[in-house]
């Protein structure tokens, strides 16, 4: 897995998740390059879309929360979520 291409591909989904929230004039995904889905670098892709959520939910936050740390809360909600749906609330 090569760092620089990681952390672009981080930056990438991490714009992705920001515009989300921005208003159309304020969006910055027309600056970043278009990734390409292949076979061989899907789990580096998921990886990298895992540390974006994170890198998001720090910003948001202010939260100096580590990766793993972070990945706890996510299951957590995870685990609040199938909870809900799996009992009706």
């Amino acid at each position: 897995m090569d760092k620089d291409m990681f952390d672009q591909k981080i930056l990438t989904f991490t714009v992705a998740l920001s515009d989300m929230y921005r208003d159309e004039e304020e969006r910055e995904g027309s600056f970043v390059s278009k990734l390409d889905l292949t076979e061989e670098e899907l789990t580096e892709d998921f990886t990298a879309m895992i540390y974006a959520v994170w890198v998001f939910y720090k910003k948001i936050t202010g939260d100096d929360v580590d990766i793993l740390g972070f990945t706890h809360i996510a299951n957590r909600l995870v685990f609040q979520k199938f909870i809900e749906e799996r009992t009706g609330n």
